[in-house]
């Protein structure tokens, strides 16, 4: 099958959709289709395109039309239009650019209107029309208090809207967000649900005698809380720093802010102004060595602004699990953070935003470290059984493979 797949984070973007997607396709390739990906530039890497116009690179046996883009701060929302612009003008102009006429046209929800493209080119190429919802926009904006103008909300929403309507299939990463979708009107018949995933055969348990990010970062007589992912605006991290000084007299517990984005600088100056000596930042670790860095802390945070069950859901969750960790979930009860939580007995769930409960969970795993072994051990077997990457892929690929045959 010929696929023509846009989306601006793909390969080699650290950013978690652009490594989930790179992962996506290239099994999809192992599995006989052949793919041309038309991607952007990463805010965090030079990925070789600095010129204005779009070039062809190659990854494995992937082909990637990349257009030159802005790269301004994400802070501001205004410089964050600016960039994606950028990406879809380009992405408009590398979709007449695959060398050979798709089968089928994927589009992602990164930047949130290009659905548009999949509309236009699976009309222009007579082909299928699968729309890929990471998150669903401008719910994600309006629910973070970003997106306040009413009639911008108001357009972005029929755009969305067409784009569901438009799609022959919807995949979307859980029961939740599927119920919002239908919430919109939309076909239950088109709807698949494909969980995001881990490769559980390279993200696995390291034990922390062996573990070099451990002996790297001086956290072996440490309790360590991890927070790895994007520093962005929908996870309230500021909560985290909240946290954190409720333990800054403990010499042994560390809380350890891994990634980058456009909290870093405001996170950075909270910690400065409270003098916290027992919160480190540190940039996105690579690929390859995701499984140190994720087996390293006893229990890792995922914080979730309220409001956002069903908008998105933390892929970072499937390889904490892989490596053998439990979580603490700052997350409302119906979402998939949760129902994981409860349903495998591997982490701890807590009402969004609320730091005395938050301090309790963290008190109680400080105490029960051989509880959070047990957890941990839970976690790794219900990502095999049910997350692992061959288990998303299969599904994707049979419905991909149903709905173009």
């Amino acid at each position: 099958m010929q696929i023509l797949y846009f989306n601006r984070s793909f390969y080699p973007d650290i950013e978690a959709t652009g490594q989930l997607m790179t992962d996506l396709c290239d099994e999809l390739v192992k599995k006989g289709h052949e793919i041309t990906v038309v991607a952007g530039q990463s805010y965090y890497l030079n990925n070789g395109n600095k010129n204005p116009f779009l070039q062809r690179q190659h990854y494995n046996s992937i082909e990637i039309i990349r257009g030159y883009g802005s790269t301004f701060s994400k802070r501001f929302l205004f410089l964050r239009i600016v960039n994606l612009a950028f990406y879809f003008v380009n992405a408009f102009i590398g979709g007449f650019m695959a060398r050979k006429k798709p089968d089928l046209v994927i589009v992602g929800t990164d930047p949130p209107v290009l659905g548009l493209i999949g509309i236009f080119f699976a009309k222009w190429y007579k082909a299928k029309f699968v729309y890929y919802c990471q998150d669903i926009y401008p719910d994600v904006g309006i629910v973070t208090g970003k997106l306040k103008n009413p009639i911008l909300n108001f357009f972005l929403n029929q755009i969305n809207i067409l784009s569901f309507t438009m799609a022959d299939n919807i995949v979307c990463i859980g029961e939740y967000m599927k119920n919002r979708i239908l919430n919109k009107g939309i076909n239950e018949n088109k709807i698949v649900v494909v969980h995001n995933w881990a490769n559980t055969s390279v993200l696995y348990p390291i034990l922390k005698d062996q573990n070099e990010f451990i002996k790297k970062n001086n956290l072996k007589n440490c309790f360590t809380i991890m927070y790895s992912g994007n520093l962005g605006l929908t996870q309230n991290l500021e909560n985290i720093i909240e946290v954190a000084k409720s333990f800054k007299d403990n010499s042994k517990v560390k809380f350890l802010l891994i990634g980058d984005g456009a909290s870093k600088l405001r996170l950075q100056n909270l910690v400065s102004q409270y003098n916290l000596s027992n919160v480190e930042f540190l940039p996105y670790q690579p690929k390859g060595e995701l499984k140190y860095s994720l087996s390293a802390p006893d229990i890792h945070l995922i914080p979730f602004e309220k409001g956002l069950s069903g908008i998105m859901v933390p892929s970072k969750v499937y390889n904490i699990l892989a490596c053998g960790k439990p979580y603490i979930g700052w997350i409302e009860k119906n979402s998939e953070i949760h129902s994981i939580a409860s349903k495998f007995k591997c982490g701890i769930t807590v009402p969004p935003g609320n730091i005395r409960n938050m301090i309790r969970a963290i008190s109680w795993s400080i105490k029960h470290r051989d509880k959070l072994d047990e957890m941990g051990l839970r976690g790794r077997e219900a990502v095999i059984k049910h997350f692992d990457i061959n288990i998303s892929v299969n599904k994707f690929n049979e419905t991909i493979c149903k709905l173009v045959s």
